[in-house]
């Protein structure tokens, strides 16, 4: 958000060529416009102007704003707010007009690095999220999302494969595999195939045999099937968690 077209530009200018994971969602010059654009799009990072004549500023936007799940850049021409900046709402980075190209690249990277780490606690704490099952042999079982490492369509019934104590435990629960996707978080569960969902963190191989492809887990002999119809957005799921782990373990 910024009241100058100008400023406007060349930040975008600026963030296409030497910036290009920032996808750029919308702008605005008013505080109006950015609270609208703010509630609208859900971004995930805002590049924040400060002054914004002749009504309002960028910390009128904070305060007023009810989409408020964004990190935020500022962008202004006034060192001297910098203090202020920082008590209301710990900016990922503070830069000052005219600033350099590696002082963008800086804190851009500071960005992804924040909302990288937040994203992988979404994650951490979608695992912890119980789920009630009604087992067909046991009765209503409470389990832990991140526990379960896949699930198979059985007819109308679901195999849950549960990980128990370091070994692999098979519940029949009466309810459908579509009504556990929904339940079960997005974050960790990709849908791989008409009958199978799987957990994530349980991948440890994957293999394209022909259109098809096949999940080999940590905790199970049995493969899990890729059907060509869920590759594509598998695959995408599948780097991305990864990109996550890898980024929490380093």
């Amino acid at each position: 958000m910024d009241d100058e077209i100008g400023a406007i530009n060349t930040l975008r200018g600026m963030l296409r060529q030497y910036c290009p994971e920032v996808l750029i969602s919308g702008t605005a010059s008013s505080v109006r416009e950015a609270i609208a654009a703010a509630v609208q799009l859900r971004p995930d990072l805002v590049f924040l102007d400060i002054e914004m004549p002749p009504v309002g500023s960028g910390f009128d936007f904070l305060k007023n704003c009810p989409e408020t799940g964004f990190g935020v850049i500022f962008t202004t021409a006034y060192p001297q707010y910098a203090i202020q900046a920082i008590n209301v709402i710990q900016p990922w980075a503070y830069l000052v007009k005219p600033y350099s190209v590696s002082e963008l690249k800086a804190a851009v990277q500071t960005a992804y690095q924040k909302l990288r780490q937040q994203h992988w606690h979404a994650v951490q704490a979608a695992g912890q999220r119980s789920i009630i099952v009604p087992d067909s042999r046991k009765g209503t079982q409470v389990l832990r999302a991140e526990d379960i490492a896949f699930c198979k369509a059985d007819g109308s019934f679901t195999q849950l494969h549960v990980v128990k104590q370091q070994k692999l435990e098979k519940i029949t629960s009466s309810r459908n595999l579509g009504e556990f996707e929904t339940e079960l978080p997005e974050l960790l569960f990709c849908r791989t195939h008409h009958s199978f969902l799987v957990n994530l963190r349980y991948v440890e191989r994957f293999e394209r045999t022909g259109r098809n492809g096949m999940i080999h887990l940590s905790c199970s002999p049995v493969p899990v099937d890729v059907s060509v119809a869920k590759m594509d957005v598998f695959v995408s799921r599948l780097e991305e968690f990864c990109q996550l782990r890898a980024f929490d373990e380093g």
